[in-house]
């Protein structure tokens, strides 16, 4: 069996998206499925097991500027090049991840070649919180177009009851929906270990998430830290990831910049899969995860972090409440109340015992997203669906 993955944006743009289509193409390839990434721009992966492709970006480039700008549909400009593309590289299967308006052309032209293709969405392509001005869809050409491909699409994949309850309101019958949330190779977890002083009387913190400072709640740093100051609780908090570099921009930050440890990037191209080793010495020397998101589709770095038996202390957002069991793996806490987050914390100092005896349950709570597990599942559904495509 044949797979194409497409996908919006890949390395060197890294987030969970990206290492969660990594990690399972690494997968199924080991399992023997002839799996292909093709990408609209270069990368700088160099750990794959499965082939990449790059399309040909001028002719994507003349069709997209047409319909986007202009609203005139010239896709068969693509019919040839698509058609020898499904020629060359036989693909049973057209798994479509993060979509971008470029990925709904390709749809399109897929379907009139009677393509079987499946979609999953991942977060800021198909949810929209007008708030904190987050959502593809807040862009009127692109969500217009995503309504008319959605009926195109053969099944949906999706992360989280929050994403599948989007797709059912915008009319997507549940029979194509199924169930296939991120996952995390927990055996390699296992085989790192913990380095953490037991006794060392700090708070070590960690959060890892791209800068998006309204999304994932970078504007509330300030704000928990000086509360955190207030109540007198010693604290180190290590933030990890895409640009976080900006957060020295942040006056306080940069006049206290002893409880903090702002780290980038960790890349990985030489372990086969994601997270590095590095940055799982990283979560396993902390003792809480701290999540400030407004908003997630499924986070990745939740199951990374219970996957270390690490409690995750978040805001009761939509995604954050599917994995993370309050007083089990961790606490919820409601209505973004910083107050209320601090007190939290204040209660752990005071008694760490909360979090220890949380550990074993945070291992618990993610079996179900192990990696293996969740290939198995994947090739299920590719089989099914090409037996229905070949009958």
């Amino acid at each position: 069996m044949n797979i194409a993955f497409i996908l919006g944006t890949f390395f060197p743009k890294a987030g969970g998206v990206q290492v969660q289509v990594h990690n399972i193409a690494n997968k199924l390839s080991k399992s023997g499925i002839g799996v292909k990434l093709f990408i609209y721009n270069k990368t700088n992966i160099k750990n794959n097991n499965y082939e990449i492709i790059i399309f040909k970006k001028l002719i994507f480039n003349i069709v997209f500027v047409f319909k986007y700008y202009l609203n005139l549909n010239i896709f068969f400009f693509l019919n040839s090049y698509v058609s020898k593309i499904i020629k060359k590289n036989n693909i049973d299967i057209w798994h479509f991840n993060f979509l971008n308006f470029k990925s709904l052309i390709l749809i399109n032209v897929l379907k009139k070649f009677n393509q079987k293709i499946i979609v999953t969405f991942h977060g800021i392509d198909l949810q929209i919180d007008g708030a904190i001005n987050y959502g593809y869809r807040l862009n009127k050409r692109y969500d217009i177009f995503l309504k008319n491909t959605l009926k195109k699409i053969d099944k949906f994949t999706y992360l989280s009851e929050t994403i599948k309850e989007d797709l059912i309101k915008l009319g997507v019958e549940e029979q194509k929906l199924i169930y296939f949330p991120n996952s995390v190779n927990i055996e390699k977890f296992e085989k790192v270990i913990k380095k953490k002083n037991e006794y060392d009387e700090t708070l070590h913190f960690i959060t890892v998430a791209r800068f998006a400072e309204k999304k994932k709640g970078f504007d509330l740093i300030q704000e928990v830290s000086s509360k955190l100051i207030e109540k007198d609780i010693n604290f180190k908090w290590k933030i990890i990831g895409e640009n976080s570099e900006l957060l020295y921009k942040n006056k306080f930050i940069k006049s206290h910049l002893n409880l903090y440890e702002i780290i980038s990037n960790i890349e990985n191209f030489d372990e086969e899969f994601f997270p590095h080793t590095d940055l799982i010495n990283h979560y396993k020397s902390s003792d809480i995860y701290l999540n400030l998101s407004r908003i997630e589709s499924f986070g990745i770095t939740f199951i990374e972090a219970l996957a270390c038996k690490l409690p995750i202390i978040s805001f009761a957002g939509k995604g954050a409440d599917e994995i993370i069991k309050d007083k089990f793996n961790g606490f919820l806490i409601k209505d973004n109340n910083v107050s209320e987050l601090v007190n939290k914390i204040h209660q752990i100092k005071q008694n760490k015992v909360i979090i220890n005896n949380m550990q074993n349950n945070c291992l618990d709570s993610i079996k179900k997203f192990d990696l293996d597990t969740s290939c198995n599942k994947l090739i299920n559904i590719y089989e099914n669906e090409n037996y229905t495509k070949m009958k």
